[in-house]
C-alpha cells in the first residue's frame, strides 16, 4: 500500500514538471497578477459602492438582496477604514478561501487530486463568471464560497450516508447554505439540487426517515432568520423586488429571445472552450471515481432549468445561474483531459483579465472608437467628483447632497466618505428607506447627475427651483469619458 502510494505521489510530481503544466503555471501567475490590479486599481464599480453604503447604515436586511455582504463590509469598514482596501480586502480574503475549499472538495472526490485541483483552479481563474463574480465586492463572491463550503459537507455527508452515524456534515452543510442564501436568494436552488438528488437516489432515500434531517433543515431556517424576518415586517419587499419588479419583461413579443440570451451568455461567460468538457461532465460516464458527480449534476440541473424556464418570460443576467456553474465546478477538472483545450480557455481568460483590468483602471476600451459605455464610465473619476461637490457645498451652503440613481449616489458618498448621500431618482432602491422626506422640507440641495441619469421631471417637481451650476468633464489619457452636472435645488417640498 505505501509502495503504490509512493509511486503515485512521485508521477504526480513528475507530472507537474512537464513543460504543459509549467506554462499552467506561468499563466495561474498572470492571472493571479492582474487580479491584483484590479483588486489595487482605484477605482470601484458603482455596485460595490451600494453595498458599502449598505453597510454603514447597519441593519437586519435590505431592499435589493441579503444583508450579508453589507455585514462583512462593515466589520472591513471597522477594522480597516473608509477606503479603497476596507472594501476590497473582503472579495480578496474569500478568493483565497475558495482555493482552499476547492482543495477540500478535489481530495474528496479526485484519484489525482494534485493534478485535478490545478486543472479545478485554472478554470476557478479563467472561467469569465468565477473570474467576475470572485474579485468584485459584490453579494457573488460570499455566495460562491458559501456554496463551495455547504458543497463539500454536503460531499462528507453523502460519503458516510449508508451508515448515517455522521450527521455533523449535513448540519454543516445546511448551515452554511444558510449563509449562501443571506448572501442571495438564488443560493437556495443548491438545495432544491441536493433534495433532487437524495430523494430520487434510492440508497440516499432514507434520509428522510431520519429526525436529523429536518433538524438540519431547522438550521437552516435558523440561518435565514434574519431574511425571513425582514421580509415579514416590510410586506416581502425584499423578495418581491428579487421575483418580481427588476423583471421588465422581453423586449420584444418573441419568447425565444430570452432563451437565446440566456444561453449566449452562458457560452460567453462560460467560454466557448469550456463547453464540450461541460457537456461531457453533465452526460458522460467517469471511469474515475464519480460518486458524488450525480449529486453536482443535479445541482447544476436545477438551478439551470429554473434560469431556462425564466427565459421565456424574462431576460436573465448571466451571474443568476451561478449556483449551477459553482455545483459542477470541482467535477470538470475529472474530465478536462485536452492539455490544449485548457491552454487555450486560460489563456481566454487572461485576455479577458487583462481587458477588464485596463477597461476599468486605465480607460474603458469602447473610448478608443466612440464614446465610453456607461457600465465602464461610471467607475471613472468619482474622486474628481467629491472635490467640486464638496466646493460646491461650501459655497451654497446646500443642506444634504443627492444623485438621480444609486450608482450616482454610491460612488459620490464613498468617494466623500459621506454616508449621508442620498438618491432622489424616481427608481426605488434601498436609500428609499434611509431618506425621510418630512425632515427635509425647505431645505436645498446639491444635485449631482451623470449621461446616463439625467436630471427627471420627477425630481424637479420636489423643489421650487432646480438650477445647473456647474459641469466636471472626466477625462483619461486625453479622452472624455463622462460629464458630470450639479444642480442648486432649492426648496423641497417632500
Amino acid at each position: 500500500m505505501n509502495t503504490a502510494r509512493h509511486v503515485k505521489q512521485n508521477s504526480n510530481v513528475l507530472l507537474l514538471k512537464s513543460p504543459f503544466w509549467i506554462a499552467a503555471g506561468i499563466g495561474i501567475a498572470i492571472l493571479v497578477s492582474l487580479r491584483m490590479w484590479f483588486w489595487t486599481s482605484g477605482t470601484i464599480l458603482p455596485d460595490e459602492a451600494y453595498y458599502w453604503m449598505w453597510s454603514q447604515h447597519p441593519a437586519i436586511s435590505y431592499y435589493d438582496h441579503p444583508p450579508l455582504n453589507a455585514w462583512s463590509l462593515w466589520l472591513s469598514s471597522k477594522l480597516f477604514g473608509w477606503n479603497i482596501f476596507g472594501l476590497r480586502i473582503v472579495p480578496v480574503l474569500t478568493f483565497f478561501a475558495d482555493l482552499w475549499v476547492l482543495w477540500l472538495i478535489t481530495k474528496l472526490i479526485s484519484d489525482q487530486p494534485i493534478s485535478d485541483f490545478i486543472v479545478t483552479a485554472i478554470l476557478f481563474l479563467s472561467t469569465p463568471i468565477f473570474l467576475t463574480m470572485s474579485m468584485l465586492a459584490l453579494p457573488d463572491h460570499l455566495l460562491i464560497l458559501c456554496l463551495l463550503l455547504s458543497l463539500y459537507f454536503f460531499i462528507k455527508f453523502f460519503n458516510a450516508h449508508e451508515t448515517f452515524r455522521r450527521w455533523s456534515p449535513l448540519y454543516l452543510a445546511c448551515i452554511f447554505l444558510g449563509f449562501a442564501t443571506l448572501a442571495k436568494y438564488n443560493a437556495v436552488l443548491l438545495g432544491v439540487g441536493v433534495f433532487a438528488f437524495a430523494l430520487y437516489n434510492q440508497q440516499t432515500r432514507s434520509i428522510f426517515k431520519h429526525w436529523q434531517s429536518y433538524a438540519a433543515f431547522a438550521l437552516f431556517l435558523l440561518v435565514l432568520s434574519p431574511e425571513i424576518y425582514w421580509n415579514i415586517s416590510t410586506k416581502a419587499s425584499s423578495v418581491t423586488f428579487i421575483l418580481q419588479d427588476r423583471h421588465a419583461g422581453l423586449p420584444t413579443d418573441n419568447n425565444l429571445d430570452g432563451v437565446k440570451g440566456f444561453a449566449g451568455g452562458m457560452i460567453a461567460f462560460l467560454s466557448p472552450f469550456l463547453i464540450w468538457p461541460l457537456i461531457k461532465t453533465l452526460f458522460k460516464s467517469s471511469e474515475r471515481n464519480n460518486n458524488h458527480l450525480p449529486l453536482g449534476r443535479a445541482i447544476f440541473w436545477a438551478s439551470t432549468l429554473v434560469f431556462l424556464g425564466l427565459s421565456f418570460t424574462t431576460d436573465i443576467m448571466f451571474h443568476w445561474n451561478l449556483v449551477a456553474y459553482v455545483g459542477i465546478l470541482p467535477f470538470l477538472g475529472l474530465f478536462f483531459r485536452a492539455n490544449w483545450l485548457l491552454l487555450a480557455h486560460m489563456l481566454s481568460g487572461i485576455i479577458v483579465a487583462g481587458l477588464i483590468a485596463y477597461n476599468f483602471s486605465i480607460l474603458p476600451l469602447r473610448t478608443y472608437f466612440s464614446s465610453a459605455d456607461y457600465f465602464s464610465a461610471r467607475a471613472f473619476g468619482w474622486d474628481e467628483t467629491a472635490q467640486i461637490t464638496e466646493q460646491l457645498r461650501d459655497e451654497f451652503n446646500v443642506d444634504f447632497v443627492a444623485g438621480t440613481h444609486y450608482t450616482v449616489s454610491s460612488p459620490l458618498g464613498f468617494a466623500m466618505q459621506d454616508a449621508d448621500v442620498t438618491d432622489l431618482g424616481p427608481q426605488r432602491s434601498q436609500y428609499q428607506f434611509w431618506f425621510e422626506p418630512a425632515e427635509h422640507i425647505g431645505q436645498n440641495a446639491l444635485v449631482v447627475t451623470d449621461h446616463a441619469n439625467a436630471l427627471p421631471i420627477e425630481l424637479e417637481q420636489r423643489f421650487n427651483s432646480v438650477e445647473q451650476i456647474d459641469v466636471l468633464e472626466i477625462k483619461r489619457s486625453g479622452y472624455l469619458v463622462e460629464k458630470r452636472h450639479f444642480y442648486l435645488a432649492s426648496g423641497f417640498k417632500g
